[in-house]
């Protein structure tokens, strides 16, 4: 990939987002230690467990997105008031008129799932975990398309991947209450999430506002 986008006249440095599937996500940290030497400042990034890949033996897929050297000047780092990613991969970036954010789960981390995405353990038949976790991840995303410069409905492509499809109905409810204009969107089955008890995770492209 780096002779790739050097024929490209770009480089490693010039990514800013990134898709990576793992057929074993226990490899994460190892993955993640590589990851670290190649990328100075890390691109947003949404790291999923997939069933499989189209060559034998492989153990991941890594999709990359970037920009030619010379339109450097135009890559924002984004940070928001949210909790800050622990892993190798910024919050998100604006690139001229478009904003990337790294896919979100429902994570604080601090403790893994963050406290307001679980359901009480006294009431668990009043409350709907795929619901809390898909909240916490629209308004978390919300932050962080706002401090980009952007915001929620300037979203212009969402892939959403789900540990359970028959989460999709309850999903799909929350997701109306935030887009009554909804994006075009993807939304798959994965084999897992690097957060343990996570049940999506939510990747969006975004346009700024004017």
């Amino acid at each position: 990939m780096k002779r790739t986008f050097e024929a490209a006249g770009s480089s490693l440095d010039d990514v800013f987002k990134a898709q990576v599937f793992l057929t074993n996500l226990t490899d994460f940290d190892d993955f993640d230690e590589v990851w670290k030497e190649y990328f100075k400042v890390p691109p947003a990034r949404t790291t999923i467990g997939t069933s499989g890949l189209l060559v034998e033996g492989t153990l991941i897929e890594i999709d990359l997105i970037g920009h030619v050297s010379a339109a450097r000047s135009k890559k924002q780092v984004i940070k928001s008031s949210n909790p800050q990613p622990l892993a190798n991969y910024t919050e998100a970036f604006r690139v001229g008129d478009l904003v990337f954010p790294a896919g979100q789960v429902a994570s604080d981390f601090i403790d893994g799932l963050a406290k307001e995405a679980k359901v009480d353990p006294a009431f668990p038949f009043y409350q709907s975990a795929i619901k809390k976790q898909t909240r916490y991840i629209l308004n978390n995303l919300k932050n962080t398309l706002e401090a980009a410069g952007s915001g929620l409905d300037h979203v212009i492509k969402a892939q959403v991947f789900l540990v359970d499809l028959k989460d999709f109905f309850a999903f799909d409810e929350v997701w109306h209450e935030f887009f009554p204009t909804p994006p075009p969107r993807t939304t798959v089955g994965t084999t897992g999430l690097l957060l343990d008890d996570a049940l999506i995770e939510i990747d969006v492209v975004a346009a700024a506002r004017s």
